[in-house]
């Protein structure tokens, strides 16, 4: 199985791109990255470091147009490419309110669409 294979599926939940500031706390380190795109089950981060896939880890991020969070996460991807990594990140347990908010983000309309 080629690396493309492994990486197709399905999303459950749709995702929109989102470039902002993303703390994460991982093995006891903290270190600030850049989100990818997020949508209700996860996101993605974009960092120089290569985290552990299978790994637990916790984000701090503010829901566009909505609260600043604290999540757990399961870093379910990781693909290196051109000096970056993007993890692939699903929420553990993410509040419906949350849930709601990140699904107004996604859901709305950019100039651009």
């Amino acid at each position: 199985m080629n690396s493309e294979e492994k990486y197709s599926f399905r999303r459950k939940y749709p995702r929109r791109p989102l470039h902002k500031k993303v703390g994460v706390l991982f093995d006891g380190a903290y270190f600030i990255c850049t989100s990818g795109e997020i949508g209700e089950g996860g996101m993605s981060i974009v960092s120089e470091y290569a985290l552990t896939e299978g790994r637990e880890l916790v984000l701090n991020f503010q829901i566009p147009n909505g609260t600043f969070v604290t999540l757990r996460g399961l870093i379910k991807t990781v693909i290196a490419k051109h000096g970056t990594v993007t993890h692939g990140i699903a929420f553990d347990v993410i509040p419906l309110s949350f849930k709601r908010q990140i699904r107004a983000f996604v859901s709305t309309r950019t100039i651009s669409n």
